[in-house]
Parts: structure tokens; sequence; C-alpha cells
């Protein structure tokens, strides 16, 4: 029988911790705005998805947010950097009995629940899947099984993170399911170049 979960990483809304490369361009007020409108966008478009959920922070566990108060697990990520963390969190949810497991952040505004249904019906066929970023990175990833050779010798939030981990999995013939390429949210030009900039930021697209 599948047993699925749905991972989100995120960090705690945090004045100056939270989308630092766009603050740099709007400042630690607006960033730590857009931080929580994607939190909050993110939180609605998985309301409707039919699995066990869990969110991983990146500092502490929350008593009062988006995620408590609507029926997530809750942990606190651990590991030197992101694939490190990444790779401990799938392991300790698969120990618990997990056949399909999805991770995703919170920083992808056009992420839609037919995309999270779209990743767990390749796993059944797949051992990964891949939500490729336009950026170079990815915003969804999910495993069948644990895999901890895609967490390492990557460098992080650089624009080769779907490169390489397309080139682990080859290497590790891995069967590969890869789902539409969406924009994260992660600079100024990324907010002024999404429906979701547009709509929140107009004050600021002048800059």
């Amino acid at each position: 029988m599948v047993k699925k979960l749905l991972i989100v990483f995120t960090k705690n809304a945090q004045l100056g911790k939270v989308k630092t490369r766009l603050a740099a361009a709007i400042g630690d007020d607006e960033a730590l705005h857009a931080h929580k409108l994607l939190v909050e966008k993110t939180t609605i478009q998985l309301s409707s998805i039919l699995s066990d959920k869990v969110v991983y922070y990146s500092d502490h566990i929350e008593d009062d947010d988006l995620f408590s108060t609507n029926g997530y697990h809750q942990h606190v990520q651990f590991g030197e950097d992101l694939g490190q963390r990444m790779q401990h969190a799938f392991s300790a949810e698969f120990t618990k009995g997990y056949t399909s497991i999805v991770m995703i952040g919170t920083d992808c505004p056009d992420l839609e629940e037919e995309n999270i249904t779209e990743a767990f019906e390749l796993l059944k066929s797949n051992e990964l899947v891949l939500g490729p970023a336009h950026d170079g990175g990815y915003y969804l990833i999910g495993l069948s099984s644990p895999k901890e050779e895609l967490f390492s010798g990557i460098e992080w939030s650089t624009s080769s993170v779907f490169k390489k981990t397309i080139e682990i999995a080859k290497i590790a013939q891995m069967s590969v399911g890869i789902l539409p390429t969406k924009r994260d949210i992660d600079t100024f030009d990324d907010l002024k170049s999404s429906d979701f900039g547009k709509e929140h930021f107009s004050h600021l697209m002048n800059q």
C-alpha cells in the first residue's frame, strides 16, 4: 500500500533572515512580507492534498503559524548545508513507513495542487521526480525510497543544481519523472517577472 507524505521546507519568519537576496534590493521589511505571503500561498495551494503533511523549519518550531494551525507535523531541519538537511528529512520520514515522499519549499507561488498530485503519480513508476526552476534549481523533489547520493557534491543555490542532480541520477540509473518548469522567487528580477510580484509588489516595480 502506498503511504504518501508531503514535506515542506521553510525558514522561520525572522526579519533579516529570509529572502536575503531579495532583501538586498527591496529591504528586509518587504522581504519578510514577501516570505509571509509566499508561505500563505503555499498553505492554500496544499490545503486539498490528500497525504500526510510535515513542515521542517530552519531554526525552531512555531507554535502559532499557518502550518501549526493546519494540522502539519512539525520538525526542525538538521545538517550543515541544504543537501544534508533535505537528506536527513527524507531519511527520517522513510523510516516511518512512507513509500512516496514529495518535498517542496515555500518559494514557488505558481506551484499548483495538480503539480503535487502529478508528482505523487509519477512516483508510482519513477524513483525520482523533479520540478525544475527557471534559475537552474528545483522547486520540488520526490522520492520513492532514500537516495542519499542526490544530496552531496552539489553547490546549492546555484544554477547547476538541477543539472547536477540529473547527472547523479543517471549515473545511479534512477528512473526520473520531470514536472513543468516554474519560477522561484529568490531575487528582485524573479519578483518583477512574476504575477505574484505584480499583484503584491507593484509599488516596487520602478526600482
